[in-house]
This record gives C-alpha cells, structure tokens and sequence, in this order.
C-alpha cells in the first residue's frame, strides 16, 4: 500500500511538473504573437467633437509649401487630420509611413497640424523629407476646437466633413486603421468590442 502511495504521489508530482511547464510555453507563445501582432487600432480619447458630428472646419490656411489648406467641411475626398508637435520623437517616427501612405492613398488628404515655436517647425521640417504627399501647417486653433490633449493624435473625416474615427497614433498600424474605420464603418475596437459585448448579453 506504501508502495502505491508513493508511485501515485511521483506520477502526481510528474503531472503537475509537465503542466506548469507547458503553461510557461503556453504564456511565453501569447507573449510572441501579442508582439508580433503590435497595436490593433488606435485608442479613442472621449475629448472633443464626437463621432458622426461635424468636425470644426477651417479655411485659408497655408501649409509648408505655401499651399492653401481646408480642414474639413465639404470635399471631394476624405481627409486624415494627424495631430502632432515639432518636439515628439514619435511624430518624427511616423512621417516616412505616413507619407508613403498618402502617396498610395488617392482616395484621401493628410494634412499634419502642428503647434509650435517658427524655429521649432523649421527644425522639424528640416529633418522631416515631407515632400508634397501632404500638407504640413501651424494651426494651434486646429487642435483647440477638436481638443487634442496629446501627439500624435489623428481624426478621419468623410467627404462631408463628418468624423468617422479618432485615436492615438503612435504606430503606423493605429493610423492605418483609422482608414480602416473609414471603409468599414467601425470608428474603433472599443465600439467593436462594446456592440460585441451588448449582442452577447442579449
């Protein structure tokens, strides 16, 4: 009867070993594709003019190639409005995707609205290789009316002026899908997740 206890506490102590061994692989695995995958979306602050509504539009603005520029309202195209400061590292990361994505886009117009010091534009842009993809103008009015807390910050609006979708952007993947919300209609995960959430508990 010993005998028996003590193979059946070993092959326990086996078990037991095996299984905390495989939920350690198991942790590290969701860990890789949880990096691999990186943001989902970008992150919509509650701040400011609300989905479906008009977004505050602006004309007679001028851009870095003394271009003029209108934010919002009616227009043939969508427009990307992307919310940024001289200063942020991360701004500065975004511009080359940024950029390629306008260029691949025809369907919409990026528009960077920046605030700052005219030095502190001129370094920026200086370093930045914008080109004529998109537009680049000082608008501190810009960010006050759709209340940007933070950069970089970016809000589609459709061809009627109307914001479809907003979020943080600190990763190409959170701009692109605020295009994606655009196409498909969905202005977040959150809202996907809370429609998802009211329909399972119905």
């Amino acid at each position: 009867m010993t005998t028996f206890l003590l193979v059946a506490i070993a092959v326990l102590a086996i078990a037991v070993t095996v299984l905390f061994l495989m939920v350690l692989a198991l942790a590290r695995e969701i860990g890789r594709v949880h990096v691999r995958l990186g943001p989902l979306g970008a992150r919509m602050m509650d701040t400011g003019p609300k989905l479906e509504q008009a977004g505050p539009s602006f004309r007679g603005l001028v851009d870095h190639l003394g271009r003029e520029v209108a934010v919002g309202g009616h227009r043939d195209r969508a427009q990307l409005l992307l919310f940024t400061a001289p200063t942020c590292s991360t701004c500065k990361s975004l511009l080359p995707g940024v950029r390629a994505m306008a260029k691949a886009e025809k369907g919409i117009d990026v528009v960077i609205v920046s605030d700052g010091t005219s030095e502190e534009h001129e370094e920026f842009l200086a370093g930045s290789n914008i080109g004529d993809e998109l537009g680049y103008v000082d608008a501190r009015d810009v960010g006050i009316a759709y209340q940007i807390g933070t950069t970089p910050y970016g809000v589609i609006l459709d061809e009627h002026g109307k914001i479809r979708a907003k979020g943080l952007c600190n990763h190409m993947a959170q701009v692109e899908s605020l295009l994606n919300a655009l196409e498909s209609g969905t202005p977040s995960l959150q809202h996907l997740h809370s429609h998802a959430t009211a329909r399972a508990s119905a």
